[in-house]
């Protein structure tokens, strides 16, 4: 895969990225820091805060956003499992009522004996 070369914007700096991803997708990871920062600047008091601490707030703050999405990923597997665990129970299920209701019809059909006998009776009337 060719590597994008990509100009972007984070925290009013000027980057070139390199990456096997995107453009698009290069951009959208760069606004993703650049916003955390811009949050962090905004909603600080301290107007000069060292810019490593912004930068080390930022990744925080998204490691604790990827954390939880991936907690959250797990259990949404789980779920799956769970999910794809009851339709298999159900196949099984349905298979087996399949095959009852199949013997149940063959139990409800006449016979060729018993339909012979009904058409004797009838006639000596």
């Amino acid at each position: 895969m060719s590597k994008n070369k990509v100009e972007v914007i984070i925290g009013g700096t000027i980057l070139a990225l390199q990456g096997e991803e995107s453009e698009e997708h290069i951009q959208k990871v760069a606004s993703l820091i650049d916003k955390q920062l811009m949050a962090i600047q905004k909603n600080n008091v301290r107007k000069n805060l060292n810019p490593t601490k912004v930068y080390m707030l930022a990744a925080l703050n998204i490691a604790n956003e990827y954390i939880k999405a991936l907690e959250e990923l797990s259990v949404c597997m789980d779920e799956i499992q769970s999910f794809e665990e009851e339709k298999e129970r159900l196949k099984r299920e349905l298979s087996a009522l399949k095959e009852e209701n199949a013997k149940l019809q063959l139990l409800e059909q006449p016979t060729y004996a018993s339909v012979n006998r009904k058409k004797h009776i009838n006639r000596g009337r």
